[in-house]
């Protein structure tokens, strides 16, 4: 049985995901196609755009198999943390047997001998590394001056790349090639049997803000198709956002998106703001300071800037300096809100990561992949959140309990932001109650 794994967010689901798992089910001959996304937030460290299982479902009608969820303690985390779960989680499963990646770089030799230096981390590029962040560069401006000297001088003894300084870093500059990187270092850290599989990613740059329509125009970026979203689709030649995403999305997971905007609001960071001013203003120092990814330094830093907080993106840009990345403050205030401390990642990795698998939705016609699934996982698998105090240990109840607590959030928030007249008007008729975690059910399609 082939079994290729894919780790996403499908923030939305788009165009370009749909062509990868084409890819995976034609050129690498895949049985079955397993996923492990993100849940309700997403590694950026904002909330999702739609709810997990909207957008398990959106895989699922694309041709993925069987969705898993990636818990939110390494969903919000750093691209290295984030990464590793992922293969960690693949390697749970004892049946995922090969991973496919995107990168804007196709060099997977490339990629893999630089991913090596990182993962085996010789004196040298330590040394380097730890200069260059204590003169104030941010991880991955030091990460990239430290590779280029250890690859330029003769402390490199894999010798120089076969690309110029400039090449490598623009290598190093680019989101999706740091994740391939990332994957590759795990898959290397853990003498993992799984094989990488690198797929070059073609379409919009991964920032690029705006959806170029025709048939010939290459993939939007999920960033782009976010942006209409909230833009309400302003600038293009149809009146809608949906005339714009046409372009730029699966019809089945458009039409996904088009039922769920029928019910529910879009979220975005802003919409946590003002839980998140509470949470600022009624933690002290040394609370802010144990807060997953954060320091004192930047909790003092946070409780000086509080008489200035207005909302969750204007005080994360406020904070930016040039030692901490934006995407890394964001990170740091959705896991207050979140209640994630450094403790958390500690116990996580004590049970290496992924101590249960989570499922959230299937295809029927996959029923032997999810047969060889609880024959030969490593780790208990959940289809009910009802099952996991029976199945799991104190420890990884906790890393679950963080997964239900973000979740019944999430559902609280998209609430208070209020959802469309005709579905107020369809609760109020039937008297049903929002959903919680503990009432959601797992997604099944044909």
């Amino acid at each position: 049985m082939n079994v290729i794994g894919i780790i996403a967010e499908y923030n939305p689901f788009h165009n370009g995901h749909a062509y990868q798992i084409a890819h995976v089910r034609k050129n690498l001959h895949a049985d079955y196609i397993v996923v492990a996304t993100s849940g309700d937030y997403v590694q950026r460290g904002e909330p999702a755009l739609l709810d997990k299982y909207t957008r398990a479902r959106m895989a699922l009608s694309s041709g993925a198999d069987v969705v898993l969820e990636l818990p939110v303690l390494w969903s919000t985390a750093s691209a290295e943390l984030f990464a590793d779960a992922g293969i960690s989680l693949f390697e749970k499963t004892g049946c995922v047997n090969g991973i496919c990646f995107g990168a804007e770089s196709g060099d997977l030799a490339l990629l893999r001998r630089i991913a090596d230096v990182l993962a085996d981390e010789p004196a040298d590029l330590k040394a380097s590394l730890k200069h260059n962040l204590k003169s104030g560069s941010t991880f991955p401006k030091a990460r990239e001056a430290a590779l280029l000297s250890y690859f330029s001088g003769s402390a490199g003894q894999d010798g120089a790349l076969p690309v110029s300084a400039e090449a490598l870093s623009s290598l190093l500059a680019s989101p999706n090639n740091i994740l391939a990187l990332e994957y590759l270092k795990a898959l290397r850290r853990r003498a993992s049997s799984i094989t990488p599989y690198l797929l070059k990613r073609e379409g919009a740059a991964y920032h690029e803000t705006s959806i170029r329509s025709g048939a010939s125009e290459v993939p939007a970026s999920a960033s782009a198709i976010r942006h209409t979203l909230f833009a309400g689709g302003a600038g293009a030649s149809e009146d809608s956002a949906d005339g714009i995403l046409h372009h730029a999305m699966p019809q089945e997971a458009l039409s996904i998106l088009q039922d769920y905007r029928a019910d529910f609001p879009l979220l975005c960071a802003d919409d946590f703001s003002s839980i998140l001013g509470y949470l600022l203003l009624s933690s002290s120092a040394s609370q802010l300071a144990r807060t997953a990814d954060s320091s004192p330094e930047f909790a003092n830093r946070m409780r000086n800037q509080l008489p200035y907080y207005t909302s969750f993106s204007s005080f994360a840009s406020r904070l930016k300096s040039k030692e901490m990345t934006l995407t890394r403050i964001n990170r740091i205030l959705l896991h207050s809100i979140l209640g994630i401390t450094s403790s958390d990642y500690a116990c996580g990795n004590a049970l290496d990561k992924i101590p249960y698998l989570r499922i959230l939705g299937f295809r029927k016609s996959a029923a032997p992949l999810l047969a060889a699934l609880k024959a030969s996982a490593a780790v208990p698998l959940i289809t009910r959140p009802s099952q996991a105090p029976k199945l799991l240990s104190p420890d990884a109840m906790q890393v679950f309990e963080h997964d239900v607590f973000a979740g019944n959030l999430y559902l609280q928030m998209r609430n208070q932001k209020g959802g469309t007249p005709l579905r107020a008007a369809r609760m109020q008729e039937h008297d049903v109650p929002p959903a919680s975690e503990y009432q959601r059910q797992i997604v099944i399609l044909p």
